[in-house]
């Protein structure tokens, strides 16, 4: 089974409450997934490997560690670009790369029209989230996941606002258990159903176009 840990926190709750309100602003819409980013973050971010270090403290050496991991954030556009800060403040060194994908409207399927990704060679302890609020039909995290594990990355994170039981159930059976083994699934609320449009219910309708004001 996909490893799915669905992120409880007063803080998450709140600002997840004022993201679905249709009143909300763009303004407070953006502040609040960003705020909610942070907390995803440091959740994410606990899993990762570490490695000791020896520091000079201004009175003697002192035992230490340093992150072992080389971490790549991967926003799927446009979207999950307001769920970046939190990664990328809490941890400056996370190199962020990015894929752009939409949604077929007819199909529902995603089609790919950007994808940047940095030359790493030694993937060993290379570790990448994607990030993504809405995970619906779980179309697009199965494409971006498909395009990782052709690259020979196997140590995946998906994290996400919302997401739909048929996204998750997909994700879970389209990847045997062994491609699972490394990869994990994050989430603040795992909401009741899609509708026959492929949108998540209750949901917050289209995150890009309430962060962006389009």
């Amino acid at each position: 089974m996909l490893k799915v840990n669905e992120v409880n926190h007063p803080l998450v709750a709140h600002y997840l409450t004022i993201l679905r309100d249709k009143a909300t602003g763009k303004a407070q819409f953006k502040s609040s997934l960003e705020k909610i980013s942070y907390i995803l973050a440091v959740d994410v971010f606990s899993k990762l490997n570490s490695e000791a270090k020896i520091v000079e403290t201004p009175l003697m050496k002192a035992k230490g560690s340093k992150i072992k991991n080389k971490v790549v954030l991967l926003p799927i556009l446009r979207a999950g670009l307001g769920m970046t800060a939190g990664f990328t403040e809490l941890y400056p060194e996370i190199i962020v790369s990015h894929i752009g994908l939409y949604r077929d409207e007819e199909n529902l399927r995603p089609v790919k029209y950007y994808f940047k990704f940095p030359q790493i060679k030694d993937k060993e302890h290379l570790k990448v989230i994607i990030v993504d609020p809405m995970v619906a039909t779980g179309g697009s995290v199965i494409f971006t996941i498909e395009y990782l594990l052709s690259m020979g990355i196997k140590n995946i994170s998906i994290v996400s606002l919302i997401s739909a039981p048929e996204g998750i159930n997909s994700i879970d059976k389209r990847f045997s258990a062994q491609e699972k083994e490394n990869m994990s699934f994050y989430t603040c609320k795992i909401d009741d159903k899609l509708n026959n449009k492929g949108y998540i219910l209750p949901g917050l309708g289209d995150a890009g176009d309430r962060m962006f004001g389009t």
